[in-house]
């Protein structure tokens, strides 16, 4: 079992008010700071190097928004989309997703930092060439995610479907996978030294990398 070290990340500091405000743009190297965003429709937004700082987005609409280099500072997501939004080279720290959807969402070359996705849908999601510490994926759809050459050592897949999601070439030292389903996953043996399953999916694993499990010939 997974210490109380492993499975807590530090959640966001926000303050205990916040300035309410409805967005309908954003702006290259805008900053929001101490805001509760909530029902704004962002689609299609293009904007570079916006930061969110102690922020709350609820029911915030960013679907298909080119947003390079976003950075979100302790800052929480509610019943948020950002579906096919392209967010590459993204600097997230104490960040929360909860309830969110995230389809085809791309985080190429991102820095994620203590980030919570909880009860999200990210399916065809993909964090490739991303590195990340304390990074938490509990009851999320990950099919078909992409972690291609990530770093993601220590992260915790809980209660997670991870059917055909591309590991390879990726770092899963202590990477948590307890619980979660790993059915046809692409991943290499090496890839999958030091990482965390149970006795229940190592059948699987042994499918994975290639292997015929048969009963003893009589």
């Amino acid at each position: 079992m997974a210490s109380e070290k492993q499975k807590t990340s530090h959640t966001p500091k926000l303050p205990k008010k916040l300035s309410i405000e409805t967005l309908d743009h954003l702006e290259n190297h805008g900053e929001y700071a101490a805001l509760e965003i909530t029902g704004s429709d962002l689609t299609d937004q293009a904007a570079s190097t916006v930061l969110f700082e102690e922020a709350l987005l609820h029911r915030t609409i960013l679907t298909g928004s080119r947003l390079p280099k976003l950075r979100l500072l302790d800052v929480r997501l509610k019943a948020c989309d950002l579906s096919g939004a392209f967010l590459e080279e993204a600097r997230f720290r104490r960040v929360e997703f909860i309830d969110c959807r995230l389809l085809g969402v791309q985080m190429l070359s991102s820095q994620l930092d203590d980030v919570v996705f909880k009860d999200c849908n990210l399916e065809g999601a993909v964090f490739a060439s991303s590195q990340t510490k304390g990074l938490h994926f509990k009851n999320c759809n990950l099919r078909n995610v992409s972690f291609e050459e990530a770093k993601i050592g220590g992260t915790i897949f809980w209660k997670c479907d991870l059917t055909n999601a591309d590991l390879r070439n990726t770092t899963l030292q202590k990477a948590d996978f307890r619980g979660s389903i790993i059915n046809e996953m692409q991943v290499s043996a090496k890839d999958m030294q030091r990482a965390i399953i149970s006795p229940t999916q190592a059948i699987q694993v042994v499918s994975l990398l290639g292997v015929d499990v048969l009963d003893e010939e009589v």
